[in-house]
């Protein structure tokens, strides 16, 4: 043996060991994450509101409240909650560092920020039970 060469092997830098979390960068996929999040989920929410929402009538969660003229503020209410929580998901991808172990948690992070933003339309034009038996003012009398 030489002094320039050791006999101990040494482990390179990058070789992940079992159970730490990789600490590379993954700067591409920090930033096409919450851009990509941003991008898609507002059109496709529209897309599908237009798809749900077409007709003359008012969407099903306006029933209870047509008679008090509430629809306005009720849809508003809904399109506020859901817009709350899509961007504090949104500002929580920014908020992760760029660490590659941490690609799958930003990657359900955005689908859970999409969907809920998905979910206004989908609420919406969900039918809702029982209020068509109430403003027909009959009740359901068992015998």
């Amino acid at each position: 043996m030489s002094i320039d060469q050791p006999d101990v092997v040494t482990e390179s830098p990058t070789a992940a060991e079992p159970g730490k979390p990789r600490r590379e960068r993954d700067i591409v996929g920090w930033l096409l994450t919450p851009i990509a999040t941003f991008v898609l989920a507002p059109p496709l929410t529209m897309i599908l509101g237009f798809v749900l929402l077409t007709g003359d009538s008012a969407p099903a969660i306006c029933h209870d409240v047509a008679t008090a003229n509430g629809c306005e503020e009720l849809t508003l209410g809904l399109i506020g909650e859901h817009a709350v929580i899509f961007l504090v998901l949104w500002l929580a991808l920014w908020a992760m560092p760029w660490w590659r172990s941490l690609r799958t948690a930003r990657i359900v992070i955005a689908v859970i920020a999409a969907v809920a933003l998905l979910a206004v339309p989908i609420r919406m034009a969900a039918a809702d039970t029982g209020a068509d038996d109430q403003q027909s003012g009959t009740t359901y009398q068992p015998n």
